[in-house]
Formats: C-alpha cells, sequence, structure tokens
C-alpha cells in the first residue's frame, strides 16, 4: 500500500498561493505620502540653510564694509588738524595747512556728509580747475575766521562749480556726526554714526576716531 507522512490516517495536501503583482492602492497611497513628507522636510531644511547662508554672507558683507568705511574715515581724522564743525548733517575738518598761515583756507577744509540721494558717505573739498594759475588759485583760495558758517562756505563753492566729491561708503541710509569733548578743550574726537542698508532692515554701527596732533587755527 502507499505510505503517508504527517499524522496518522492523514493526507497532506498543499495549497498553493496566489502569486501577488504590484502594489495595493493603500500602499501606493501610503508610499506616496511618505515621499512628500520626505519632500517636505528636504524643502525645508534647504531653506533653513540657505537662509543661514544668506545671514552669514550679509553679516560678512556688513563686517567688511564697516571695516572699509573705518579706514577710510580715518584717513581723514586722525591726520587732520582741527574739528571745525560736527553736528547732524556734517563733519567738518581742516584737514591740513597747505598755504602755512595757521589760518584756515578754503582748499585745505573737508566736509564729510551723507549725500541722501545716492545713499553713500561722501567727503567734499574745493578743487580749482588745473588750467588756472597758481596766481588765480590762491586768489580764490578764501582765507577764514574759525567760527565761520562752513555750510554757507561750501554752499558758495557748489554754485560755483569748484567742489568736488569722493565716496566714502555706499549704501548709507542714515548718517550724523558729533564731536565729545571736555568743557575747555578743541573736541578731537569723532563720532559718526550710521546705518548701512542690507536685503534685511539697516544695520547701526558706529565709527570713531580721533586727530592725533591738535593744532587748532589762529582766531
Amino acid at each position: 500500500g502507499s505510505f503517508h507522512t504527517g499524522a496518522p490516517g492523514m493526507t497532506t495536501h498543499h495549497r498553493r498561493l496566489p502569486h501577488r503583482v504590484g502594489f495595493t492602492l493603500i500602499e501606493t497611497l501610503l508610499a506616496v505620502c511618505i515621499t512628500a513628507l520626505v519632500g517636505t522636510g528636504i524643502a525645508t531644511m534647504m531653506s533653513v540653510l540657505s537662509r543661514d547662508i544668506s545671514l552669514q554672507y550679509e553679516a560678512r558683507g556688513v563686517l567688511v564694509r564697516t571695516s572699509t568705511a573705518q579706514v577710510r574715515l580715518s584717513s581723514y581724522v586722525a591726520p587732520a588738524r582741527h574739528v571745525l564743525g560736527a553736528d547732524e548733517s556734517s563733519l567738518v575738518l581742516w584737514l591740513e595747512d597747505a598755504r602755512e598761515s595757521n589760518t584756515v583756507h578754503a582748499s585745505e577744509i573737508r566736509w564729510v556728509r551723507h549725500d541722501e540721494h545716492a545713499d553713500r558717505l561722501i567727503v567734499e573739498f574745493v578743487a580749482f580747475p588745473d588750467e588756472w594759475s597758481e596766481a588765480a588759485k590762491a586768489i580764490a583760495d578764501t582765507e577764514y575766521p574759525a567760527d565761520a558758517n562752513w555750510d554757507s562756505v561750501r554752499a558758495t563753492f557748489n554754485s560755483g562749480g569748484l567742489l568736488a566729491a569722493a565716496p566714502l561708503v555706499d549704501e548709507i541710509a542714515h548718517a550724523s556726526f558729533s564731536t565729545p569733548s571736555t568743557a575747555g578743550a578743541h573736541p578731537r574726537l569723532v563720532h559718526v554714526d550710521i546705518h548701512l542698508k542690507t536685503n534685511q532692515d539697516p544695520v547701526p554701527i558706529q565709527l570713531g576716531d580721533a586727530i592725533r596732533i591738535p593744532r587748532p587755527p589762529l582766531q
């Protein structure tokens, strides 16, 4: 007779399960949801990283511009002889005594001011045409008392087309000037408060330097 394995008196039958092909609808939907969640997470992470990189780049740019502004300001303040005036709109320096008179002449003055139309900090100075003779320049180079109205002096030479300008710092939203000093002493310390324009809000910074050897003009 025949011999069967397994339990006594029982015949073992093997059922073949049907072979699955593809995914069910639920599995497909789950896969789509998971992919969407992962994609959203990656997009959020990339946005954060991009923002951080942008902020780091912005901060680095502010540091570079601040350093440049400080160096350029110092190149005028440190060697200057005297602070003629400082207010919310401008800083007026007697830079040198080129005519060796111990008095202020127009060509020896420097106006540091905020050009609101160009959004930059500039330095202005009297510049006579190259074709003028030295005698003509000497006549036009007016001598002024130490307490002159320097805004009026600037306006006079500007209206005559004899005022030149050089940029100090670009992308400036605001600038003001002050000269803290002790009573009875000539001011030598200069403060410049500026707001640097950025892709975000303007960044306030303070620049400062002092005249190395104060030499006020004769009254």
